[in-house]
């Protein structure tokens, strides 16, 4: 009877806090979609535009902490064909330390390589950042790795859904497609905003290909690292959905 009582008692618990996460979620969620479509809406009609500029980099580095958090709060699996074996409290500290080391090299790698391609003109196209994005460290701005970061874990969320067992190389594949899809939403929408602007007319398909290059090695490196193991919340790729919707507004008024 104690027995029964026990796992009566711990179902409800696990209920409870299922409904919680869940509505945490559709919170998150929520805001997200209130907070960017709202801001391609004001772009559109032209109101708080310095407001915008302000809260630009803000908004990126908080996009990329959320869900570098979402990935974090969630436990780590080892996902196998048909089967995902729990992994052990001491491995999910070095799953997430490794998540943590992960997400680090890429912010830095990502920035260095913007400042080779704005200096070289030769990787993406010969391009220059603009005022709106601030701070700034050798004419990039401090927080474009927070960019890449927030790209790469959304379409990898993304990714994720659409091919759940996928091995590495091809979840890889995918995540760099979903990379270079994003990018090319974004790009009209960042020159109307004055985060970056092209030297030619227009956006060079170089661009496109070094997204798509950087994208694979980048999230291959996550895959190999199985960071994208991880069955995390559909916060993520509401996020993906959500800046692309921003985008989409910004391209269009």
């Amino acid at each position: 009877m104690e027995r029964q009582n026990f796992h009566c008692a711990s179902g409800f618990a696990m209920k409870t806090l299922l409904r919680k996460n869940l509505k945490r979620e559709r919170l998150l969620i929520t805001v997200l979609y209130v907070l960017l479509l709202a801001g391609g809406l004001w772009h559109a009609l032209g109101i708080f535009q310095t407001a915008m500029r302000i809260l630009a980099t803000p908004m990126i580095a908080g996009i990329c902490l959320l869900l570098c958090y979402e990935y974090l709060k969630t436990q780590p699996e080892r996902l196998r064909v048909n089967e995902a074996v729990q992994s052990a409290p001491a491995e999910r500290g070095a799953e997430r330390r490794k998540f943590l080391q992960w997400s680090a090299a890429i912010l830095l790698c990502s920035f260095l390589l913007e400042v080779a391609g704005v200096k070289s003109g030769v990787i993406f196209g010969s391009y220059a950042y603009g005022d709106t994005l601030q701070p700034q460290l050798w004419n990039v701005p401090v927080a474009i790795g927070c960019a890449w970061l927030s790209m790469l874990l959304s379409s990898a969320a993304l990714a994720q859904k659409l091919w759940p067992d996928a091995r590495p190389l091809a979840q890889s594949v995918v995540i760099a497609l979903l990379m270079v899809l994003f990018d090319a939403f974004m790009e009209p929408a960042a020159m109307k905003l004055g985060y970056w602007h092209w030297s030619a007319a227009k956006i060079p398909v170089r661009n496109f290909i070094a997204w798509l290059v950087f994208g694979l090695i980048l999230s291959h490196w996550g895959a190999r690292w199985h960071i994208f193991t991880r069955r995390v919340s559909t916060v993520p790729v509401h996020a993906y959905f959500a800046q692309v919707g921003y985008f989409m507004i910004v391209n269009v008024s």
